[in-house]
């Protein structure tokens, strides 16, 4: 697709060791998961002193400052270099201080005392993959906030989630992968990937690969793992990329599918600086080597028309991005992307289908139509799902005078993939009566895979003291049972 690329390491590091060069990521001891609960919190961790993990007994002791208290030490055996903990019986609603000091037991070695991180307690619907304050400055080359969640199924059972690391005008060039061998009911952290941004984890041919950026408007990278997300191969630039001012590749984790033996995904090109977004697709045929940049066509990229029928009026900067690759159902190949319609007439509630040709991959995308659908203001994710014969979605519902409004994630469904209906709430704050409002609490940017009758969904959440709603602190994991047959009856069930 680009005759000048190059591969460049992708800094990926496990279990057995973070080999990058990213502030306290390369400190001796370091705490690579958190995720505090209702009055507790989990925490994971990792010791890559050289040669000091051969030493044993190894004890971690944790050390924990609640705001305005006496600091607490609880200790744990640290096994041979990584371990994880569960500590309770901690106050919801106050800021935590946590560091962790490695010691042997004899007091053979001199402690190795890890960066703090923070945390704060308070009830999370869901599980916890994930968690960061957004005063913690762990990951500040990158960002302070859990962004871009995205979801996987392995051909073995294994899930797999990734999500990046973000802050506005920050580095934006990690991502963090973690996974459970329990259906969810359990995560621990195996990757980082760097630069990895905006990044979408997909499987062919029972091999895992990541499609993201390396970081904001930056090079379009792919690369794929073999073994479930725990080692990378180096990353193919399939794209070269641009700036926030002067626009670049553009992302979201959108869906990767097949159709007419080719993959597709949607990908955009320009910035918000550099006056919007066009939109385009991506595809490989199917039995291509994902990871030779010549297996890959794009198409020319389409333009925003405030003349296309049907297209709001006025709005401030209007656009479309994060477009979701989908075959309509007379086998036509679609993008539904998100539409920017904040200030317009009307300000939500609308979005556009594109078409593609897919008998010709480097043809434009043409305009197909205009339709109503709810939660068009932040990214979705829309799939077929064979067995019930319609498409679903997870959308940011607006119920409110804000347009921009992420606090209700609703099911919606269609039969046409034109006229649709909200099946119900997943996930409503607004039905807590929690302090917080639709300015500080979001469930957003949800990917979502169906898993036998279940449907599984990863949100980009943003409760208990995010900076605001859309620079979340937690990355939390769901499962709807049996949501076909649920949808019908009204009964829907949230875990």
């Amino acid at each position: 697709m680009n005759g000048n690329l190059t591969k460049r390491a992708w800094n990926s590091g496990g279990q057995d060791g973070w080999t990058g060069e990213f502030g306290s990521l390369a400190n001796a001891l370091h705490i690579d998961r958190v995720a505090p609960g209702d009055g507790e919190v989990q925490i994971s961790w990792r010791l890559n002193a050289k040669g000091e993990g051969d030493r044993a007994p190894l004890v971690i002791e944790a050390t924990l400052q609640p705001e305005g208290g006496e600091s607490v030490i609880k200790r744990f055996d640290a096994g041979a270099g990584y371990g994880n903990a569960t500590i309770s019986n901690l106050k919801n609603g106050i800021d935590y201080r946590l560091h962790l000091t490695w010691i042997t037991q004899d007091g053979s070695n001199d402690p190795v005392v890890g960066p703090v991180r923070l945390f704060r307690c308070g009830h999370v619907p869901g599980t916890i993959v994930n968690y960061i304050h957004p005063e913690d400055r762990t990951y500040d080359f990158s960002g302070r906030s859990t962004a871009s969640p995205s979801i996987v199924k392995l051909p073995d059972g294994r899930l797999v989630v990734s999500h990046d690391v973000f802050w506005m005008e920050a580095g934006q060039n990690l991502s963090m992968i973690f996974s459970s061998d329990d259906n969810g009911r359990a995560w621990r952290f195996i990757n980082y990937l760097s630069p990895c941004f905006w990044g979408k984890l997909f499987v062919h041919c029972e091999r895992l690969y990541m499609l993201g950026t390396s970081t904001e408007y930056g090079d379009l990278l792919i690369g794929c793992s073999e073994d479930g997300g725990n080692t990378w191969s180096a990353p193919t630039i399939l794209m070269k990329g641009g700036t926030r001012e002067t626009g670049g590749p553009h992302k979201a984790p959108m869906p990767v599918i097949v159709h007419r033996n080719r993959i597709w995904t949607s990908i955009d090109y320009g910035a918000w600086k550099s006056g919007g977004h066009r939109t385009g697709m991506l595809s490989a045929p199917i039995e291509a080597d994902l990871l030779d940049s010549a297996s890959w066509t794009v198409t020319p990229f389409l333009p925003y028309d405030p003349q296309w029928p049907g297209a709001i009026s006025g709005g401030s900067l209007p656009n479309l991005l994060e477009g979701n690759a989908v075959v309509a159902p007379d086998g036509r190949l679609a993008v539904i992307p998100r539409y920017q319609t904040i200030g317009g007439l009307p300000s939500h509630g609308r979005t556009i289908v594109l078409y593609a040709d897919a008998e010709h991959p480097d043809a434009p995308l043409v305009f197909g139509k205009t339709i109503d659908f709810h939660g068009n203001m932040s990214k979705f994710t829309v799939q077929f799902d064979e067995r019930s014969q319609k498409y679903w979605s997870l959308v940011s519902r607006v119920t409110g005078a804000n347009a921009g409004q992420r606090n209700v994630l609703a099911l919606v469904r269609s039969s046409d993939m034109e006229h649709w209906e909200v099946v119900r709430d997943v996930l409503n704050y607004e039905d807590n009566g929690w302090p917080e409002n639709d300015k500080q609490v979001g469930f957003q940017y949800a990917d979502w895979i169906a898993d036998g009758d279940d449907l599984l969904f990863v949100s980009r959440t943003a409760l208990n003291g995010a900076h605001n709603f859309h620079d979340a602190n937690y990355i939390t994991f769901h499962r709807v049972p049996s949501f076909r047959d649920q949808a019908a009856t009204g009964g829907l069930e949230i875990r």
